[in-house]
């Protein structure tokens, strides 16, 4: 688990490839499909992201925040 708040424990590549994948949008299996990687996986992931503070949820889909779009 990260040890801070706006920290994650995944690897800059893992963070830019969901950050990719998530650039205009998508609900987890829109995601997953991009990223393949099993379901349990990208929820993981998603969680991290969200809690760094680089996507949010709105209605079922993840959206970049401006901390996302600018990790890009």
């Amino acid at each position: 688990m990260p040890c801070g708040k706006n920290e994650t424990t995944l690897a800059p590549s893992q963070i830019e490839l969901f950050l990719t994948a998530i650039e205009n949008s998508g609900n987890v299996d829109q995601i997953r499909e991009k990223v393949n990687l099993p379901v349990f996986k990208v929820r993981s992931a998603l969680r991290e992201l969200e809690g760094a503070g680089y996507i949010e949820e709105v209605n079922e889909e993840y959206v970049l925040t401006d901390k996302g779009m600018a990790s890009l």
